[in-house]
């Protein structure tokens, strides 16, 4: 197979406000991808927003499609053999995308749908959970609490929330960098609510989004988490294993989440080593189907929990995978009302009651519905 072309979209509304903080995403808008094979088959891709600005990432992207894939002859592997040498990481994270259009332009050919190129059988349905929770400091927590109250009822496995963001609205690079201090006695009033609210099964879990440091602090909130029996606690610390070093000092047997931001089979075994996390949470806008294979032989289904944070292409692309896999595994559902849904048609596949209706359309059953929509800034250019 062959592609005679590609084309950029980027997507950004043209105001967007919300008196709740939101992915950053929502706001600076994002990029995404369509190959065009020289039959005419088309195929998804949406890279993670979070790589880099989307001018830079539109940038990267051209470099990339006239360096690796224009006029290449490719199959199902090729991206995996491109990654396996690289040695950029910005490249690393930019190539998953192009692994999505190819699966879905071969599932095309092949008039089935990407589950089943990945694997020929599939699951039945797939578990999800809840993901949600972002309010700013001073904001009711009843808003907070009858959301959770709602992703119970509405069939979910589990519910997650973030600590209080400051008011200043940061984004998420810039919360990354300087990450603001969590407001530990309104989450240890929060948790007691939760609990009782929700009943002693239901899974509880927190993305503390790297704003853990101080050692008596952390410990504390710990001992919070495990009171109320949080399912996991996500990344407790910045991005880097010297970070995770505080562990040794803290000792917790809490469970914790991590590994979004890996995008190499490589950076997985160093994390792995040093088994800093009892779950991973790998995402297929950062890592290729393949890989997420490899860390599933090397550690179990029961510890891969799919992070989900994005939009609706890389959302089917997360759920085509889930779907091939021999096991089931707990999977993320952003449940934050997403600006720009609207823009695609993905026919019925929609979460509901804590379950998709998944129809195994041909590809990703993924459609622009409209690339007129009145309140979208967008670019689109054909290369």
């Amino acid at each position: 197979m062959r592609i005679k072309n590609i084309k950029v979209y980027f997507l950004k509304k043209k105001k967007y406000e919300s008196v709740y903080p939101r992915p950053t995403f929502y706001r600076q808008g994002f990029v995404f991808i369509k190959l065009i094979s020289e039959d005419n088959h088309e195929g998804f891709g949406e890279p993670s927003p979070y790589i880099t600005d989307p001018v830079n990432l539109i940038k990267m992207i051209e470099k990339t499609y006239l360096k690796y894939f224009q006029n290449k002859k490719l199959n199902t592997s090729y991206v995996a053999r491109l990654k396996k040498n690289c040695q950029n990481s910005l490249l690393n994270s930019l190539l998953p995308a192009f692994d999505q259009a190819i699966f879905e332009i071969f599932s095309k050919e092949k008039k089935k749908n990407v589950s089943k190129i990945l694997r020929n059988k599939s699951l039945s349905n797939l578990d999800f959970y809840a993901s949600g929770g972002m309010f700013f400091e001073g904001q009711n927590y009843q808003k907070l609490l009858n959301e959770a109250i709602k992703s119970k009822r509405d069939g979910f496995q589990g519910y997650k929330y973030r600590p209080l963001m400051p008011a200043n609205n940061l984004s998420h690079q810039q919360r990354m960098k300087n990450p603001p201090p969590i407001d530990i006695k309104s989450i240890e009033l929060f948790s007691s609510k939760l609990r009782l609210k929700l009943g002693p099964r239901f899974k509880i879990m927190i993305d503390l989004g790297c704003r853990c440091g101080n050692i008596r602090e952390t410990r504390y909130l710990f001992d919070i988490f495990k009171e109320y029996d949080y399912y996991f606690i996500e990344e407790p610390f910045k991005r880097n294993l010297k970070s995770y070093e505080l562990l040794n000092k803290i000792k917790t047997n809490i469970n914790l989440a991590g590994g979004e931001h890996i995008n190499n089979i490589q950076l997985f075994h160093k994390w792995n080593k040093k088994k800093y996390f009892n779950f991973f949470q790998p995402d297929t806008n950062l890592m290729l189907f393949s890989e997420i294979n490899s860390m599933i032989d090397k550690i179990g289904y029961e510890k891969i929990i799919l992070h989900n944070w994005c939009n609706k292409i890389n959302f089917l692309s997360n759920i085509n995978f889930a779907f091939s896999l021999k096991n089931k595994i707990l999977i993320e559902k952003n449940i934050i009302p997403n600006p720009y849904d609207n823009f695609f048609n993905i026919g019925k596949q929609e979460v509901k009651y804590g379950k998709i209706d998944f129809r195994e359309m041909i590809g990703y059953g993924v459609t622009i519905k409209n690339s007129k929509t009145k309140n979208l800034e967008i670019y689109e250019k054909k290369i």
